[in-house]
């Protein structure tokens, strides 16, 4: 069974819409991560509010693709396991499963690139976390009586009796 051009182009466009919205997000997750080295708070909060916006556009038109997918494999009479892009490519022509592979392609590209500053932004944002956590403990401790010193500024003794030669002021 061959399956129908208007099919196929319904498909590729849904997958070039995709690429579209995955190179915004890839900018998207670009600027984040300057916002989040410049400290930008409030440019920050737009960004993720506008990738937000980008990631649910994405999610239906992926929706939007499986039901065609879905409907094809219907159509065909396969299988779940067996059935994907690749096997679509099998039952259309040479020209228009060039250019499918070709958009797949680019998509697990975009989604890969996307991904990999995903994981760079999330590590920024451990790393500010993990900061702001050990300021905010310098800050609450501040008070606290030193482990070192005495409030006196004499040298306090260790566990053992003796006074250790680095904890002597010079």
């Amino acid at each position: 069974m061959r399956i129908s051009r208007e099919t196929i182009n319904k498909i590729a466009a849904l997958l070039e819409k995709e690429i579209f919205l995955y190179d915004n997000l890839y900018d998207v997750a670009t600027s984040i991560q300057g916002m989040l080295v410049n400290n930008d708070m409030d440019e920050l909060t737009k960004l993720v509010s506008r990738e937000d916006s980008l990631f649910t556009k994405a999610e239906a038109l992926r929706q939007e693709r499986l039901e065609h997918m879905f409907t094809l494999k219907d159509e065909l009479g396969l299988s779940d396991s067996e059935f994907g892009l690749g096997k679509l490519l099998e039952f259309i022509d040479e020209n228009e499963a060039a250019k499918l592979k070709v958009l797949r392609d680019k998509l697990i590209d975009n989604v890969n690139n996307l991904n990999s500053i995903n994981k760079k932004n999330h590590l920024l944002v451990d790393y500010s976390l993990n900061l702001n956590a050990q300021i905010m403990n310098l800050l609450v401790n501040l008070g606290q009586i030193n482990p070192v010193y005495q409030a006196s500024g004499k040298l306090k003794n260790a566990p053992n009796g003796k006074k250790r030669l680095l904890d002597k002021k010079v």
